[in-house]
């Protein structure tokens, strides 16, 4: 009302040039006249502005947001959600429980709208949970860029919008998921250990208090089993933090020539005075690289020369005191070899143990999977692979197994390459 009065007061004392600019400007049920340039450039200079306002707006918000017109085409992508959700926007977008919830705020007439929420489960292209905040809201359509306007850019025209307020829960859930596993399973696998321990501290307590050649191979027996509940504490720990990063992508270069060489060192320590012939086959891979993180990578090979040593040694008496063979080796992904269609490269890690079972292969990088043939055999937590599989969903990788009962087994890790 005030705007009104004064532009009419103006044109009244006879400054009615002086007055309409700021009338039209302030007024929202009127056009600039098409035929005056000044105030074409002046209307054009005020949308452009506009636009650019809602962009900063959202730009200046510390939470991750989007903001979506009734068309649902996202109209403005924060920097924050653009950095949190790299390549999973597209999949919240399209995720049912969000359309849904758009749907429903569409619905709804103006004066009922309520703001509404739902969690988004992602599966692709990593596992994430998203909490979603909705509410619509209608603005003038100059707030908004040129291809998302439905009246020209009047000022009269207006738009509905949806903004969207996205947070990532995947954290939070899993650490509550992990803290479940770690009751469940850590419970089960540490009662057998302990309970061995508390059985041979009673036995050293009690009929064997005196004597010292029982007291020497219980203790053994004791270090033993406490090194397996060291064991599989470590390696639930590692487990647990390696799932805390799986939604942070490493971004350090690695060559490849460089992580098997630092492999050979590593594994020159476990080989000594083993009847093992390990090898690494690296020609033709010093221009190789992979984006990935080099303690993790090497923590992968590490697992898989481990597995092959510790399974292969305990076949040692049906292999007529022949050694045990462990071949590293790498070369780029073959194409049409079930690899994903990116520029990769395929780490394979090859023994010949003795070999596992088909019916196993599939669970092999469940936690605490075990083949029942070896387990009583040999002193493993069953995490290992687990931890491959982790470690890899990270960097973007593939894992599979490949074994013949009485041949040997070949672990492949594809991985894609930094440049092809």
């Amino acid at each position: 009302m005030h705007a009104w009065l004064a532009a009419l007061y103006g044109m009244a004392g006879g400054g009615a040039l002086a007055a309409l600019p700021l009338f039209f400007a302030r007024s929202d049920r009127f056009e600039p006249m098409p035929d005056d340039s000044d105030r074409q450039k002046n209307r054009s200079g005020r949308e452009a502005a506009s636009a650019v306002t809602l962009d900063e707006v959202m730009a200046c918000l510390p939470a991750a947001t989007l903001v979506l017109n009734d068309t649902r085409l996202p109209c403005v992508i924060s920097p924050e959600a653009k950095r949190q959700f790299t390549n999973s926007i597209g999949s919240i977008i399209r995720h049912p429980a969000f359309q849904s919830c758009v749907d429903r705020l569409l619905a709804q007439k103006k004066e009922e709208s309520q703001p509404v929420e739902t969690l988004i489960v992602l599966d692709v292209p990593h596992y994430r949970i998203v909490r979603a905040w909705f509410h619509k809201k209608t603005v003038p359509d100059v707030f908004l860029s040129e291809g998302y306007r439905k009246g020209g850019g009047a000022f009269s025209s207006r738009t509905t919008l949806v903004f969207v307020a996205l947070h990532d829960e995947t954290e939070a859930v899993l650490a509550e998921q992990q803290h479940t596993d770690f009751v469940a399973f850590a419970s089960h696998e540490l009662r057998t250990p302990l309970a061995s321990l508390l059985g041979f501290i009673e036995t050293l307590q009690g009929p064997a208090a005196d004597d010292p050649v029982i007291q020497k191979e219980f203790l053994g027996i004791m270090s033993e089993q406490a090194k397996r509940m060291q064991r599989l504490l470590d390696g639930l720990l590692y487990l647990s933090r390696v799932q805390m990063q799986e939604h942070h992508r490493p971004t350090d270069t690695i060559g490849i020539a460089d992580l098997l060489k630092r492999l050979s060192d590593e594994v020159s320590g476990l080989l000594a005075g083993k009847p093992v012939r390990f090898q690494v086959q690296a020609d033709g891979v010093q221009e190789l690289c992979v984006q990935g993180d080099e303690a993790q990578l090497l923590q992968v090979l590490m697992n898989l020369v481990e597995n092959a040593l510790k399974y292969g040694l305990s076949d040692r008496g049906k292999r007529n005191d022949d050694p045990l063979g462990i071949t590293v080796s790498c070369v780029r992904a073959p194409k049409n070899a079930g690899w994903p269609t990116d520029p990769g490269l395929v780490l394979s890690v090859e023994d010949t143990g003795p070999g596992i079972p088909a019916r196993h292969l599939n669970r092999l990088t469940e936690r605490f999977y075990r083949v029942a043939k070896t387990a009583s055999s040999v002193q493993g937590s069953g995490l290992g692979l687990a931890i491959v599989q982790q470690i890899l969903a990270r960097h973007d990788g593939r894992f599979a197994v490949e074994s013949t009962v009485g041949e040997g087994t070949t672990c492949r890790i594809w991985l894609p390459l930094l440049s092809a």
